[in-house]
């Protein structure tokens, strides 16, 4: 989307004079100038930055397609995308840090490298679509009647020893009340978790399967069955699941930089590694996140053709849905002067943008999200740039917590495919993507 003329200096002035009645501080007023005075650069930056989505829309399909193994944790598919990054990193002509392109780490991770199978009556469900194995299964393999236990039969002691004794060599259906409260979310997890040190264990799901990573197994496999597959009537049960314990799976997180015009820092980063396979079922993750690697991607070319005001430290982390693991790590492992480091901008699901963008810590970091929405209210590019508090949902967190400033970015609005097998580069619209791409251009080259 092309951008509008800034406004002429007369109206630049005006609004001064206006600000400087208004708010009479001199606190204000150089807040003011300061918005001005990066408004009026950066809309002028953003004029001449050309589309990117063709390009953006190769680095998805390439991400997401079922040679990286949903850059998860078989067959070594997080392992190769790192390189693939690398090599984006080196053709773009990003300068290593510390003289590494590399920054490696391990964490525990519970996997499924095996074909799996599940069977109810005789009627074959399919891996992803009607069940998800839990991401903390254990194995089992075999043929097992059912047993359907209710929450009163695990309530007391007694029911507890009963039901345990009804369920030895079967497989437990569970039937407990829907609830969202966190409290009896945990009770029905650690009941869950006892059944399953003796027998497999079998959960009614929603509309919508999630699943996700554990870095820990049970001993026997948990299962959880799409919404109206289960019937309450299921006698018999046909169970394949093995699982693989990696207690320090081998990981990387993979940076580059392209130099500014001062000491200070810029940080974009993106996790770039997925689900992967839960057996057969491939999870490509085209949205979370090869879209926001796509938008580092891009942005590395940029700032390496018209270097930034700030160094930019470009960072693809690994292990962002095992638990933050790669950022956690940075922040241990302290590879820079963080008392350099100006801006954290993380990007996460980027490839939407029917509903504009949110911008999570908005309202810890106001100066940088006012930016934002300065340029936004002068492009017009973005149906909206919703501000929204503090939450541990990505690779920005730990940053924020050790107190160096942090912002995440995530589209909003079209599809919907969210940890699950439909999000696949070939749904995925991008339908804001050049637009959010010169907003964070005009946002960066200036920060200072």
């Amino acid at each position: 989307m092309s951008c509008e003329p800034l406004a002429t200096r007369h109206t630049l002035s005006e609004a001064r004079g206006s600000w400087l009645v208004a708010h009479g501080s001199t606190g204000h007023l150089r807040h003011v100038l300061s918005v001005f005075s990066f408004l009026l650069s950066a809309s002028l930056f953003a004029q001449e930055i050309p589309s990117v989505k063709a390009q953006a829309k190769q680095y998805v399909d390439t991400l997401a397609s079922p040679a990286f193994f949903g850059r998860g944790y078989v067959q070594g598919g997080d392992s190769l995308a790192a390189d693939w990054i690398a090599k984006q990193f080196d053709r773009i002509g990003l300068d290593k840090l510390n003289g590494t392109r590399y920054e490696r780490f391990s964490f525990p991770v519970n996997i499924f490298p095996d074909s799996i199978g599940f069977r109810v009556d005789g009627r074959t469900l399919s891996p992803g679509e009607d069940f998800l194995v839990d991401p903390a299964s254990g194995t089992s393999d075999g043929e097992f009647e059912l047993v359907h236990v209710k929450l009163e039969d695990l309530l007391t002691p007694e029911r507890k020893a009963m039901t345990f004794g009804v369920v030895q060599g079967h497989a437990a259906v569970l039937h407990f009340p829907p609830t969202t409260n966190g409290d009896t979310l945990q009770l029905y997890r650690a009941l869950e978790n006892e059944l399953a040190r003796y027998v497999p264990v079998i959960r009614p799901g929603g509309k919508k399967l999630t699943w996700s990573v554990a870095g820990t197994q049970a001993r026997n496999a948990i299962l959880e069955v799409r919404d109206g597959l289960l019937p309450d009537s299921a006698r018999h049960a046909a169970i394949r699941v093995y699982n693989s314990f990696v207690p320090r799976h081998q990981a990387r997180n993979v940076w580059g930089v392209a130099k500014g015009k001062s000491k200070d820092w810029v940080l974009v980063t993106a996790h770039y590694d997925h689900l992967g396979m839960m057996g057969q079922a491939l999870f490509p993750g085209a949205n979370d996140n090869a879209s926001g690697v796509s938008m580092l991607l891009s942005l590395a070319e940029w700032f390496k053709k018209h270097p930034a005001k700030c160094n930019i430290l470009f960072v693809a982390f690994a292990g962002e849905e095992a638990g933050l693991k790669g950022s956690e790590w940075f922040v241990v492992d302290r590879p820079m002067d963080f008392s350099r480091i100006k801006m954290v901008i993380n990007l996460d699901l980027n490839g939407t943008g029917e509903e504009g963008i949110t911008v999570v810590n908005a309202t810890q970091q106001k100066e940088v999200f006012d930016k934002l929405v300065a340029i936004n209210t002068k492009t017009q590019a973005l149906p909206q740039v919703k501000a929204r508090g503090p939450a541990c949902n990505s690779d920005h967190c730990p940053f924020v917590e050790k107190g160096i400033p942090a912002i995440f970015i995530y589209t909003m609005g079209g599809v919907s495919w969210y940890h699950d097998v439909h999000d696949r580069a070939e749904t995925l619209p991008l339908t804001k993507f050049d637009e959010l791409y010169r907003t964070l251009v005009a946002l960066i080259g200036p920060l200072k």
